[in-house]
């Protein structure tokens, strides 16, 4: 409940020209966590110090001072307002209940002092922090719609190479990491993210990725995970071709999702470079889970034909 409330605040929030922070005692670790994330947001604020009316005065002002100590880098003085929306009833001597009226008045006259003062600036500034989380919105959306492609892209042309490199096996590792990226795949990922390349400037960016894939280690690695798993799952007449098809499959998948980071960042590999990209890819998709998965889909797709290729006619 404590994490849907941060998070509706934070959404209510950005839609608000001028936020008011209510607390009924010095400020809790939580909250005052979260008003920092508000007031990171950029919002104008006034912190409501409410239910004053069941602190005697002396608790009161050392409540007030506490807080203004703690706000002073975030909040003015003159919006750090104490109120008493509900007082409590009280009883008379005589046994009368009497509810006293809510001292809101503080609390209405620096509102309106802002608005006054601030007004036209708040609404413009709430205005521009929509156009700009309306654009990071558009702009995710994009991104999630062009990296779902893209990943459906690296999910054809995978299995189009592990098909091909297990029918026809190569006798050479680093081979085998050329065949498993496929050019076209880059050019038509390229495509996705509005970088119109031609076949040449995909082969190049593909052998690149190939001979870093071998330099690094991810060739060997995905061998040697798909030998061991293997083992259990394929004839011996077989186990030679099923593995470099997997295998080619799963580097063309650590190929792919390179790439589509490399376009994602307006064909830029970062900091790290390529290599980094790609330890990173390869680290994601070596766990447990996904290649329990993987190697079972290969097995339906690659495994599963070769051996039915090989059966004898009855």
């Amino acid at each position: 409940m404590g994490t849907e409330r941060d998070q509706l605040a934070r959404q209510l929030a950005t839609d608000a020209d001028l936020l008011l922070f209510v607390i009924d005692n010095d400020l809790r670790q939580s909250e005052y966590q979260l008003l920092q994330r508000l007031i990171e947001i950029g919002k104008r604020l006034i912190v409501v110090f409410n239910k004053t009316d069941l602190y005697p005065d002396a608790d009161r002002q050392q409540i007030l001072a506490r807080l203004s100590q703690r706000l002073q880098a975030a909040v003015l003085s003159d919006d750090l307002v104490a109120v008493s929306a509900h007082p409590q009833a009280l009883a008379l001597t005589d046994g009368t209940i009497v509810q006293p009226e809510p001292n809101i008045l503080p609390l209405l006259q620096r509102m309106a002092a802002v608005l006054r003062a601030e007004g036209e600036d708040l609404i413009a500034d709430n205005i521009l922090l929509q156009s700009q989380r309306l654009g990071a919105e558009t702009r995710r959306l994009i991104d999630a719609q062009r990296q779902q492609q893209a990943e459906k892209v690296v999910d054809r042309f995978q299995w189009i190479g592990a098909g091909v490199v297990a029918a026809t096996p190569l006798p050479v590792v680093d081979l085998l990491a050329t065949a498993a990226i496929n050019a076209q795949m880059v050019v038509e990922l390229g495509r996705i993210y509005g970088c119109e390349m031609n076949l040449e400037r995909g082969k190049e960016l593909a052998a690149s990725l190939a001979k870093t894939l071998i330099g690094v280690g991810v060739v060997r690695g995905a061998i040697e995970i798909f030998s061991v798993a293997l083992q259990t799952n394929v004839g011996t007449f077989l186990i030679g071709r099923a593995i470099q098809g997997v295998t080619a499959a799963y580097l063309t998948r650590i190929a792919g999702r390179s790439f589509i980071e490399y376009f994602r960042r307006n064909q830029d590999w970062g900091d790290g470079g390529m290599t980094e990209v790609v330890q990173e890819q390869f680290r994601l998709n070596r766990r447990d889970e996904f290649v329990k998965r993987f190697l079972q889909e290969a097995i339906d797709r690659i495994v599963s034909p070769l051996t039915q290729e090989t059966e004898p006619e009855k």
